[in-house]
């Protein structure tokens, strides 16, 4: 039995090059980290794309790197890390349950769940029943975004400020996780907190 057939695939042109070469033959991308492929695995991977192309039924394949990121099952780059992927067989994409959040006021007497998408609060916005009567509190407090990357927080007042964890958020959004404490104008000073400040705790749905 002849020896398989083994190559290089190029993961910017998809040129299959001699095992030995170290740059494309075709656009001269560096091969070195690129690992060996056989037609067998490589017709594998050609059926399994078909697969999902011609899939009927709603199931998504994708090719998963090793940082963890999902990628399209014809990518050859991980689109996050850069690695080559040539080499990984598409799977079947496992959906994963989207993480529900609330906001719980720190004395534990209002809750405020969190939508997905984007949510404004302040004084005139979301939670306005709560903090009306808060002054330190801005009309237009800051923005919450829930979205498959996680939930953030983005402020949008200039004069009282956004705190996380008692440290103030500067310019864009910051990424929150269960047990951060959010501050709306105010922070705790020697475990005291502001009265006129709104302080909130991140939790998820039970």
């Amino acid at each position: 039995m002849s020896e398989m057939q083994k190559y290089k695939v190029c993961p910017v042109c998809g040129e299959h090059n001699d095992p030995r070469l170290m740059e494309c033959d075709t656009c001269g991308t560096d091969l070195m980290g690129i690992p060996i492929v056989d037609i067998r695995l490589e017709q594998k991977n050609e059926e399994l794309l078909d697969n999902a192309h011609e899939s009927n039924d709603g199931t998504v394949f994708v090719r998963l790197c090793e940082c963890g990121h999902e990628n399209p099952p014809q990518a050859r780059k991980c689109e996050k890390c850069g690695e080559d992927i040539s080499d990984i067989i598409p799977t079947e994409q496992i959906p994963q349950k989207e993480q529900e959040y609330i906001l719980c006021e720190a004395g534990g007497s209002y809750i405020f769940p969190v939508l997905k998408g984007v949510s404004v609060i302040g004084r005139e916005c979301g939670m306005k029943e709560f903090l009306q009567t808060k002054k330190y509190v801005s009309r237009t407090h800051a923005k919450l975004i829930l979205d498959t990357d996680g939930l953030f927080i983005e402020n949008l007042s200039r004069t009282n400020y956004t705190y996380v964890n008692n440290v103030r958020i500067q310019d864009g959004k910051v990424a929150l996780k269960c047990g951060d404490e959010i501050s709306l104008g105010g922070i705790t000073i020697d475990g005291n907190r502001q009265e006129q400040a709104a302080y909130f705790v991140v939790g998820t749905m039970k």
